[in-house]
């Protein structure tokens, strides 16, 4: 395993480094999407946008409102020809709603890039402690393997 990854800023380089030189001490954390929300207004209009339009019944609600006006329009007339209006009104939000999910999907971006972070650091630290075990273990090998020697050589 290379000592520095390139492609982690120098933040998580000495935080890696840090956690090489004391494993034992290391801390898993668990990093989820409120830990890097924003706090702004914008912010927080966006998670409600993405929490309200991101809502199955926003779906149903939807949904149901086009087959309404598909059948109640020809039925009491009020719009003949559906589909132009119909469309103008569905398509007016869109856009507005497109740049929130992509609020949302830099969000979740932000989110699983530190969840990897954290989680490479904990597989550092395990290695780490692996290696160190296998030091322990190596060591008690030769300690056994000279107690076998000193033991054979006093009951010749």
């Amino acid at each position: 395993m290379a000592d520095t990854d390139p492609h982690l800023s120098a933040k998580h380089q000495a935080a890696d480094a840090a956690v090489r030189a004391s494993p034992g001490e290391h801390q898993p954390r668990l990093v989820v999407s409120p830990h890097h929300r924003g706090t702004g207004l914008l912010d927080r209009i966006a998670g409600l946008v993405n929490t309200i339009v991101g809502s199955m019944w926003v779906f149903v609600g939807v949904t149901l409102g086009i087959v309404v006006w598909l059948f109640a329009g020809n039925i009491v007339g009020f719009d003949r020809t559906p589909w132009p209006l119909l469309l103008t009104i569905l398509n007016l939000p869109q856009l507005s709603i497109m740049i929130s999910l992509q609020v949302s999907a830099n969000l979740a971006q932000r989110t699983a890039d530190a969840r990897a972070v954290a989680d490479h650091q904990t597989l550092i630290a395990l290695h780490e402690l692996s290696k160190q075990q296998l030091g322990i273990l190596e060591a008690q090998n030769q300690v056994l393997d000279l107690l076998r020697r000193h033991i054979g050589s006093a009951s010749s």
